[in-house]
This record gives structure tokens, C-alpha cells and sequence, in this order.
């Protein structure tokens, strides 16, 4: 069985324009494997 987790997070500026952004993703197999995997990004916007 494989287990995922999504986690993002934003950074807004005072007039609510998203300046930036990351997310993680990071998956886990749960049949007795020791495989972590896990992918980020990061993106800005001016």
C-alpha cells in the first residue's frame, strides 16, 4: 500500500497577489519497503 502527502504553501502580499508558492509531495510505500519518495517546487511570481 503506498501513502502520499501533499503539502503546499503560499506566500501572499498584502494586496492578495500570490508571490511565491512551494509544494511537496512525498510518498511512502507501506508494504515493509524502506522507499521514500519525495518531490519539491518552488515557483515566484513578481
Amino acid at each position: 500500500m503506498k501513502y502520499s502527502k501533499v503539502v503546499i504553501k503560499r506566500i501572499v502580499s498584502p494586496n492578495g497577489k500570490v508571490i511565491a508558492e512551494a509544494k511537496s509531495v512525498v510518498s511512502v510505500s507501506g508494504n515493509g519497503e524502506s522507499e521514500i519518495d519525495q518531490f519539491v517546487e518552488v515557483s515566484t511570481r513578481s
